[in-house]
């Protein structure tokens, strides 16, 4: 097929309070030989961005994660710190004037008389609002130049066991976190300011395995080695209990890391380094990152390309993953994430160039159609780059096309693409492509505002509503609503894309799915539906309920499946986490993950 481009569309639980038991406090016995715990799994796992509020902490290195400077002052100690709201001494927001270098490290700080902004120090937070789901104990501060950085919240510095370059901060873990401040730097104004700034756990490993973990040398049955000593070597750049977590999956899915619903990405050039201060930012994680991961776990990525990444891009992204990744591992290539989706800007762009593309014309298709085939469109051109670059290694490219659950004609008119297939000689964007993959989400029906009265309602039960919730998710006939999302809907939305897969010689993948049960609108501000569903999600009926469920998308012909997502606190946004803390044993869902992967080795031909 001729790969073209037109102009314009290039391409406070009680978490932290449980959390360090049995698999926190023991070394985790796993062999030094690599990953094979994934090898006949079924199953894959979408992993969360990296946020200084997140119960997943995946770096040794914690300022990775860290949130965005902070532009702060002191009423106290500077006449020039009177702000109008939504200014404030803690943030001043004036992140624009910050002096920073090409990494994000901050050159200089503003002098005491500088009258023109308000801001003298800069600071960033790591591990709050995350309820204390992080480790307690020392952790240890490494940078590099010269000034002065302070602690505070959850963190006080051990000045005795401090010196230059190196501080010792005492941690005691809540909800607060941790703050780290920049109060002076480059005070000699030779161009050593503070940059480089590592943030080391407390714990390590034992005999050199980056999988096992112990919290300190009396848990590890052999050669302790502390993070600290790790520092700056690649081959632990991950914590270990964040790849324990992950060790059963068959793939990994980085659209959250790569942050792919605000990624603006379009020149490679342009996109996030390794040497980046955080990997937290806008347009999310390294690509070396999530290809570096992937290669530990001995798991096939899945990556998702930035809406509007130019062909350079798409063909360098391509061109490294081949370099990085080994020999025996497949990578599924997938363009942008859920396109008909309103709630994500990459759909609102794509429309504007495919108007653009397409003018409007009286009796001619919709804006959204226009949308959906330019979709179709981009993801073949991308998928013929990929196989390009890859050459005779051109089957390890899984290209996929994302459909939406509730209406297969999403998925159709992407893959049949009839505005472009009728400048490309009749070829239909299906022809490039690998696998269509859905999201079979069960249970958003219950967050809806036609039924929160109905479900609030539930909660004066005995048990609080968990035996109807339960009752409704298995069969849909408690409120009778033919657009329920209960099994036997989510079955029928499988079913139907099973059949538009095969018509187009297709795999049929799942690119998330699980539990839905959210408020939508004003019912996400009810506390007695956010008290039901949190109770659901902890409740060994929900594990129960996804043995049920898996198999049914095993049975209706579904094939990888990829759960959204790994671990991630549960709140009136959503209880998505398999897990809710990092460092939290196991869970009804984690346990039907696993139960499910161990009963069903990878049943599809291709599975190898």
């Amino acid at each position: 097929m001729t790969c073209s481009r037109w102009p314009g569309l290039g391409s406070s639980i009680a978490l932290g309070l449980l959390l360090w038991g049995s698999l926190a406090t023991t070394t985790m016995a796993q062999s030094a030989a690599g990953n094979s715990a994934n090898a006949r799994s079924p199953l894959g796992i979408n992993i969360a961005a990296l946020n200084y509020w997140s119960t997943e902490w995946p770096l040794l290195d914690a300022m990775k994660q860290s949130g965005d400077w902070l532009t702060q002052c002191d009423r106290h100690t500077s006449s020039n710190c009177s702000l109008p709201a939504p200014a404030s001494e803690w943030d001043t927001r004036e992140q624009s004037r910050l002096d920073l270098d090409s990494e994000g490290w901050v050159r200089a700080l503003p002098k005491a008389d500088d009258v023109g902004v308000h801001y003298r120090s800069v600071a960033t937070m790591l591990f709050g609002g995350n309820g204390g789901a992080y480790p307690s104990g020392q952790y240890t501060v490494l940078y590099d130049g010269e000034g002065t950085l302070e602690y505070g919240l959850d963190a006080v510095k051990d000045a005795a066991g401090s010196q230059p370059g190196r501080d010792v901060v005492n941690v005691r873990a809540s909800d607060a976190g941790m703050l780290l401040r920049i109060t002076a730097t480059d005070p000699r104004h030779v161009g050593a300011y503070l940059r480089h700034i590592r943030v080391i756990p407390p714990g390590g490993v034992c005999n050199d395995d980056p999988f096992v973990y112990a919290e300190n040398a009396a848990a590890c049955q052999g050669r302790y080695t502390p993070f600290i000593a790790l520092d700056g070597m690649e081959r632990f750049r991950f914590h270990p209990l964040f790849l324990h977590n992950l060790r059963p999956y068959r793939a990994i899915r980085f659209m959250d890391l790569f942050r792919i619903n605000t990624n603006a990405g379009v020149a490679w050039a342009e996109r996030p380094r390794l040497t980046d201060a955080r990997w937290s930012s806008r347009n999310g994680a390294p690509v070396e990152l999530a290809l570096e991961l992937a290669t530990t776990l001995q798991a096939d990525p899945w990556l998702n390309v930035p809406v509007q990444a130019n062909d350079d891009y798409v063909v360098q992204f391509a061109r490294l993953a081949r370099f990085q990744l080994p020999a025996d591992r497949r990578v599924y290539v997938e363009y942008a994430n859920e396109i008909w989706n309103d709630q994500f800007s990459a759909g609102a762009w794509l429309q504007q160039q495919a108007v653009q593309r397409w003018p409007d014309r009286p009796g001619g298709p919709s804006p959204f159609t226009r949308r959906i085939n330019a979709y179709g469109q981009r993801a073949a051109e991308i998928c013929a780059l990929w196989k390009r670059e890859w050459g005779d290694a051109r089957d390890r490219v899984v290209c996929v096309l994302g459909g939406m659950s509730a209406n297969p004609w999403v998925a159709e008119q992407a893959l049949q693409c009839p505005l472009w297939a009728a400048e490309n000689g009749g070829h239909a964007c299906a022809e490039a492509l690998d696998a269509l993959a859905i999201a079979p989400y069960f249970g958003s029906h219950l967050g809806a505002s036609r039924w929160a009265n109905s479900v609030v309602a539930w909660t004066g039960q005995p048990d609080g509503g968990l035996t109807l919730l339960f009752q409704e998710l298995t069969s849909g006939e408690i409120l009778d609503d033919p657009k329920a999302l209960a099994l036997p809907a989510v079955y029928r939305q499988i079913a139907a894309h099973r059949a538009l897969a095969d018509r187009y010689h297709l795999d049929l993948l799942a690119y998330e799915g699980g539990q839905h049960l959210v408020g939508i609108g004003p019912a996400q501000n009810n506390p007695r539906l956010e008290q039901l569903f949190l109770a659901a999600n902890r409740s060994a009926a929900m594990g129960a309920l996804y043995d049920v469920y898996l198999d049914g998308w095993r049975q209706q012909g579904g094939q990888l499946f990829m759960h959204f997502n790994s671990v991630s606190r549960y709140s009136r946004y959503g209880s998505w986490g398999a897990k809710e803390a990092q460092n939290q044993a196991s869970t009804p869902k984690s346990d039907a993950l696993m139960r499910f992967i161990a009963a069903h080795p990878c049943w599809w031909s291709t599975c190898r």
